[in-house]
């Protein structure tokens, strides 16, 4: 019997498939183009050892998709093959006379393959102790070692060539994908630190030209610790080399997020709770954004720009859908608070050709005052510049060029020195992605962290409400909504931890925006001269002073479609991807040994499935280039040398073909232990993080 094994490489963290039962066609129809296409690659797995098995005269009893557990099938008896469908879809195999996975089934293998009478074809074959057997010419056993090779690794091959044919067809019908085109940097992250700014184009990625975002997520995540990427940057005649970061996530990242467009959502337009939802009517569904306060626009960071320089007035939108036009208005969007000051920490990170470099800031560096004013509380106890909105209020500043003056005190020393900056116009959005990212101001260049340090508390805020004081340091914040609320709006499962890797406040200052009214953070708190952490329920409310740029529009990604213009460049294309799958799966595999990504990030059939469909959402062109990088998968996990795989077969015929016999049965026994326990150890494992039961954490 060949197992067909399906043991995903592909990355977990992105995949998600929500039914919606309004659109229950096309999720049908992509329920069944993705049991199809994965039914097909196991299909065309054991069609080619079937093929190339009955092509060498060995009996097939059987040619099975799914297992058969306790003889649970449907199926058909057809001359001496009976072709069934098992009940658990986990792969398939093909059963042949005197082949089994079963490490215990060796004698009855010979015994089962031995001549029974003088009218069979008898072949003389060599046991595992030297021992001279007759065996039927069309068992498994009888055939040559290169035969046996042939049968073993046809199925890898069969896999590989339709790995080569779902590309081919893909690149012919059209595959819409993400280009490489920056939409938001993370602060302090290595695109944020080397100057990248929405709208950048990535035009080459190592040896990939004109690289979609997949390719760049998958170059980045594949990186070893200490090596850096090229990237190729539309308008920088210099090749740009980033060092991935693995200080936020396990999984290396560059911190960028992947392109949007400018036409809204068909189902949902709007976010909760957003300025947007308050102008729901005039935000039709599928319509595209034109103009913004009149003027013309044509790319996502465009509309960014006119959202940061104009946060604080209504924002007039043309939208376009099927020809007709339409003007909206969208209000302001107050940003919420809870009227914490937290303590300013050091500079983390500054960015290239930023105001800050230009004047010598570095990270270590403690921004003490601004203007003479002290950042956070002066000696009386008054708050001066809010470490919280700063970032904001130096926006505001910048926009017209304004220099200020800054009192810094160096990382190695202990007085101050005053530093006159030029700040720069904004037109770009920044915020944290993780708890572990630091807060910024961009007008300046700077990031910077957040500690969990009270410092303040602002009069008449919900803070000073509640039981908090200056002193306290922050340990947890759990978001906290209304009842009502819960289906429309997903806050955190469990409490935010902060430490010192993790400050976290800058995070937590963006995730309470356009929140349910109602809403409250529970914090816990460490206070001076309490053995116990103190518990305070404080309410979010919304702030007169201070403004978000974002104001809740749903827009969905920008994609592009693909073609090979002819035959030739569309299996150009289809080998190019076929062959990068391929590598990428021995590139995973040598990453994860190497520790360099963490064993979580394996996906099994759940996941599998579920990236399958959400593909196929897109388009046949896209589950077909999906249905490449699995076909790709299989091929390379399968010749794996490990006991019961293909691989494994196949390190056991080399040693037959070397040394005229098989291997010693006790010690192929013991292997295929080894490999039993391995397969399933690690299928329990992938399916463990498919349910959630065992935790990402990446």
């Amino acid at each position: 019997m060949d197992m067909c094994m399906i043991v995903a490489t592909t990355i977990a963290t992105t995949i998600t498939a929500t039914i919606d039962w309004a659109s229950y066609g096309p999720m049908a129809l992509a329920i069944l183009m993705t049991a199809a296409g994965l039914g097909f690659i196991i299909f065309v797995h054991e069609l080619g050892h079937f093929a190339v098995a009955k092509w060498c005269g060995v009996k097939c009893d059987k040619f099975m998709i799914g297992f058969d557990i306790a003889g649970y099938k449907i199926g058909r008896q057809w001359g001496e093959t009976y072709y069934g469908i098992g009940i658990l879809p986990l792969g398939g195999y093909v059963k042949m006379m005197g082949q089994d996975d079963d490490p215990r089934m060796t004698a009855e293998q010979i015994a089962e393959s031995k001549a029974t009478g003088d009218t069979m074809t008898t072949r003389e074959i060599v046991g595992p102790t030297g021992e001279k057997i007759d065996v039927d010419a069309r068992s498994y056993l009888a055939k040559t070692v290169p035969q046996r090779m042939a049968i073993i690794s046809a199925g890898v091959i069969m896999n590989v060539i339709f790995a080569f044919l779902f590309a081919l067809f893909a690149f012919r019908i059209g595959v819409p994908a993400m280009p490489c085109i920056v939409s938001m940097t993370d602060p302090g992250a290595p695109a944020w630190v080397a100057g990248l700014m929405p709208g950048d184009q990535i035009t080459r990625i190592g040896d990939i030209d004109d690289p979609w975002f997949f390719n760049l997520q998958n170059e980045v995540t594949l990186s070893g610790r200490d090596e850096s990427v090229e990237f190729g940057i539309a308008g920088r005649d210099v090749p740009l080399l980033l060092k991935p970061s693995r200080a936020r996530r396990k999984i290396a990242q560059i911190g960028i997020t992947s392109p949007v467009s400018l036409e809204l959502h068909d189902k949902s337009s709007f976010f909760p709770y957003s300025p947007a939802e308050e102008i729901a009517q005039q935000l039709p569904g599928g319509a595209k954004i034109v103009e913004v306060a009149g003027e013309s626009i044509d790319s996502y960071s465009q509309l960014v720009a006119a959202l940061a320089t104009q946060l604080r007035v209504p924002l007039e939108i043309t939208l376009e859908k099927e020809g007709e036009r339409s003007k909206a208005t969208l209000p302001v969007n107050h940003r919420e608070s809870v009227g914490l000051v937290t303590k300013m920490g050091p500079i983390s990170a500054v960015q290239t050709g930023s105001p800050a470099e230009k004047a010598g800031l570095k990270p270590g560096d403690q921004i003490v005052a601004l203007n003479g004013k002290p950042i956070g509380v002066d000696r009386d106890g008054k708050i001066g510049w809010n470490p919280n909105t700063l970032g904001e209020q130096l926006t505001t500043l910048g926009q017209s060029s304004e220099t200020v003056v800054l009192d810094v005190i160096r990382a190695s020393e202990s007085e101050a020195e005053s530093i006159s900056v030029s700040l720069r116009p904004v037109t770009w959005i920044e915020h944290p992605f993780s708890p572990k990212s630091p807060a910024s101001a961009p007008a300046l260049g700077i990031a910077y962290l957040l500690t969990s340090q009270v410092e303040a508390i602002v009069p008449g805020s919900p803070a000073s409400q509640a039981d908090l004081q200056p002193g306290d340091q922050l340990l947890s914040a759990q978001l906290v909504m209304p009842d009502e609320s819960q289906d429309a709006y997903k806050g955190w499962e469990k409490p935010l931890e902060f430490s010192e890797k993790q400050p976290a406040w800058a995070y937590v200052l963006e995730a309470i925006q356009d929140t349910p009214p109602g809403s409250q953070l529970e914090l816990k708190v460490k206070r001076e001269g309490k053995e116990e952490p103190v518990e305070v329920l404080v309410d979010i409310v919304s702030t007169e002073e201070s403004f978000d740029p974002q104001r809740g529009l749903a827009l969905i990604p920008f994609l592009e479609t693909r073609y090979g213009s002819g035959l030739g460049e569309q299996a150009s294309m289809a080998w190019y991807e076929t062959k990068r799958s391929l590598t990428s799966v021995y590139r995973f595999l040598r990453r994860l040994i190497n520790n360099d990504i963490p064993a979580t990030a394996l996906g099994g059939p759940i996941t599998i499935a579920r990236a399958s469909y959400s593909w196929a959402l897109s388009g046949p062109g896209k589950l077909l280039l999906f249905l490449t990088l699995i076909s790709a998968n299989l091929a390379v996990i399968n010749f794996l040398p490990i006991p019961l795989l293909d691989g494994g077969h196949m390190v056991f015929l080399i040693y037959e073909g070397i040394f005229r016999r098989p291997a010693n049965e006790k010690f192929v026994m013991a292997m295929h232990m080894v490999g039993f326990a391995l397969i399933i150890c690690l299928m329990l494992f992938v399916f463990g993080l498919d349910l959630g039961l065992i935790p990402r954490n990446l």
